[in-house]
């Protein structure tokens, strides 16, 4: 079986700064006792619409939560 490349992904819709601020945040040293411990919730989204968040998520190489994760915290720091 051959070995294929990995595909190149679009970036041109990504916000290439915001995303490094992002990640940088996210990869800042804490101690266990000083990380805030995140929720779970339960959303819930029409077929269409998850399917379309998957792609996007595909796309840029993210996980449905991180690209959830970032579009809501996204909008509440523009709010």
């Amino acid at each position: 079986m051959a070995v294929q490349r990995k595909p190149k992904k679009a970036t041109s819709d990504i916000d290439i700064d915001a995303a490094e601020q992002f990640i940088s945040g996210a990869s800042t040293s804490t101690s266990s006792a000083q990380k805030s411990k995140k929720t779970p919730v339960a959303l819930r989204f029409d077929n269409d619409l998850l399917a379309r968040i998957d792609a996007m998520a595909s796309r840029r190489g993210m996980s449905r939560n991180a690209i959830i994760s970032y579009w809501c915290s996204k909008g509440v720091e523009s709010e």
